[in-house]
């Protein structure tokens, strides 16, 4: 009984022992941490940042000097393109896009160049054409396309704008055209047919192009042509051309002075411009076989010569006109009515227009003078006056009415009224940028064409030293501006040049000298740490407190000093003894027996 017992306790104990074991053994294993996963390698984990790309490196675009490129003509530029960045670009492709002014010849708008190395610049040539109608500065689009970088190259890209000064093709004057005939033997009798050859002279500074003559013959002619206008072939400056006409007298000729009146129009210039010259051309004629034989020719009154002072005259200025006209008939002429018509450019400077004369006898002359004002809006050129006679004559017993208009050219000049100011220039300082300006003012009637300033002289810097500013319209003001920065202080001597072309297309120029006075510039500021920078500030005062402080210590220890020994000396001090310097009994020594 004992045994069963004795062994159900060992039982007891046993399983206790087992289920501590078991609660030991699954604490254990919660306290113990897993072992961390293996780091995945950096080029696999998806979660890590991806690098940064590499930054579009900076390219500088710029163009080699020039000058304005006259329009209708060609030049060579060289357009460099330089590396800002840190890194080669490789493969660069140059692209232009060209604009109406200006265009590329050879073709080709894109351009490979080689690779360009951090720093470094390539360049391109190209050959530009400046259109026949461009003027004034004229835009040059360029693009250029690379890659960079090496583990991963990227692409990129850089625009412009080149600017490039067209010089525009000065305005073409009206070329004159003269028209003649060829000669004729002697007077063409009724019912003849002969030919005549009209020839026009191109006197001007233009081609004459797109020309058409229309001719119209006197009462006493007729025209055989299918047609009486005729082509008439482009004719260069100084050169003729011509063309034939067929003409038949009538069967009854009423009148000995016949006439062809010829009327060209044609355009010129660039710009087509049309205009068109007009003349009669006298020929002579025989009387009709039936008509009396006692009937004279018809006289004929024409000017000889005439005067306007010898120089083209002014717009609104003042002067004389003096013309002689003749009578070429053989018979005498009365009641002459002389007008002179101005038109639009000429007014009669007091009086009368119309003069009036009784007579004129067979080859004589009269002279009549006239005082004539430009009128100021009248444009630079040659100008048209008309003289108009009418008068009469008497031929058996007849007395027949004339009228003929003879037309006098005079030239006119617009005056100079380009007014240029003096030179504004602000304070100047070594190394920093300044500006000077020009004020300008039309105040004549005509535009001023291709107005350019310069400016002329060393010791400084300027972005655009020379300036083109085009046509300045009659009336209009404004101002030129030049940025400059000197280079040292001191006087700077500089030259602003300034040229244009007048109404008669003439070039002026004028020039402005100044002395500039250049100021020295402020100094650099130094950032180098000092040291009084690397310690803390101390007041100047601070090291005399420690100083004075041990002065004012050290005299009151004299003075105490100094009046103890006094006191003592005296016996009046009952602490000297405290402070005397004889040893006191120690424990050691014995003490000494008073005496009695």
């Amino acid at each position: 009984m004992k045994q069963f017992y004795f062994r159900r306790g060992v039982a007891s104990l046993m399983a206790l022992l087992a289920l501590s074991l078991l609660s030991l053994r699954a604490l254990a294993d919660e306290g113990t941490v897993p072992p961390a996963p293996p780091a995945a390698a950096s080029g696999s984990s998806s979660s890590d940042p991806a690098p940064a790309p590499a930054p579009v490196p900076g390219v500088l675009i710029s163009r080699s000097d020039m000058a304005d490129l006259p329009a209708g003509s060609e030049a060579e530029i060289t357009v460099f393109f330089r590396n800002l960045g840190d890194v080669t670009l490789k493969g660069p492709v140059a692209a232009f896009s060209p604009a109406d002014g200006v265009s590329i010849a050879g073709g080709a708008s894109s351009f490979l160049l080689d690779d360009i190395p951090a720093g470094g610049t390539g360049s391109v040539t190209l050959k530009l054409r400046a259109a026949d109608t461009a003027a004034g500065a004229q835009s040059l689009p360029v693009e250029l396309r690379f890659t960079y970088g090496e583990d991963a190259p990227s692409s990129g890209t850089a625009t412009d704008r080149l600017t490039i000064p067209v010089k525009a093709k000065p305005a073409a004057a009206q070329p004159l055209v003269l028209i003649s005939r060829s000669d004729i033997s002697s007077p063409i009798s009724p019912g003849e047919v002969f030919d005549l050859v009209l020839t026009f002279k191109n006197t001007g500074d233009v081609t004459v192009k797109n020309a058409a003559a229309t001719v119209a013959p006197s009462e006493g002619l007729s025209l055989l042509n299918a047609a009486s206008t005729f082509p008439v072939s482009d004719i260069a400056p100084g050169k003729t051309a011509s063309i034939t006409v067929k003409l038949q007298g009538a069967s009854q000729i009423s009148s000995s002075a016949q006439s062809l009146s010829v009327d060209l129009r044609y355009t010129y210039g660039s710009a087509a411009t049309a205009a068109s010259a007009s003349d009669r051309l006298n020929i002579p004629a025989k009387a009709a076989s039936s008509a009396s034989s006692v009937e004279k020719p018809v006289p004929n009154i024409v000017v000889q010569k005439f005067d306007y002072g010898g120089k083209p005259v002014a717009a609104g200025g003042r002067f004389p006109l003096s013309f002689t006209f003749e009578n070429t008939g053989t018979t005498k002429v009365e009641n002459i009515v002389v007008t002179v018509d101005g038109g639009e450019c000429f007014t009669v400077d007091g009086g009368s227009n119309t003069a009036h004369y009784d007579g004129l006898a067979a080859g004589k002359t009269l002279i009549q003078e006239l005082p004539l004002q430009a009128v100021p809006t009248c444009k630079s050129g040659a100008q048209a006056i008309t003289v108009s006679f009418k008068y009469e004559y008497v031929d058996a017993g007849k007395r027949s009415a004339v009228t003929s208009d003879i037309r006098l050219s005079v030239p006119v000049s617009q005056p100079d009224r380009f007014q240029l100011n003096q030179p504004v220039a602000a304070s100047f300082t070594a190394g920093e940028e300044g500006e000077v300006t020009l004020a300008y003012v039309n105040k004549g009637r005509a535009d001023i064409g291709n107005l350019e300033a310069q400016l002329v002289g060393e010791g400084f810097e300027s972005p655009a030293k020379v300036q083109y500013l085009g046509n300045v319209a009659a009336g209009t003001s404004g101002s030129i501006g030049f940025a400059l920065t000197p280079e040292a202080a001191g006087k700077l001597d500089l030259t602003i040049k300034v040229t244009y072309e007048d109404a008669d297309l003439q070039t002026q120029t004028k020039e402005f000298p100044l002395s500039l006075t250049v100021e020295e510039g402020a100094p650099e500021p130094d950032f180098a740490p000092d040291d009084a920078d690397l310690a803390p500030a101390r007041p100047a005062w601070l090291p005399i407190i420690p100083a004075t402080a041990a002065l004012a210590a050290a005299a009151g220890t004299v003075f105490f000093l100094v009046k103890r020994l006094r006191r003592k000396a005296a016996g009046e001090d009952p602490v000297a003894d405290a402070w005397s310097w004889a040893e006191a009994p120690g424990e050691d020594e014995p003490e000494q027996p008073k005496e009695e």
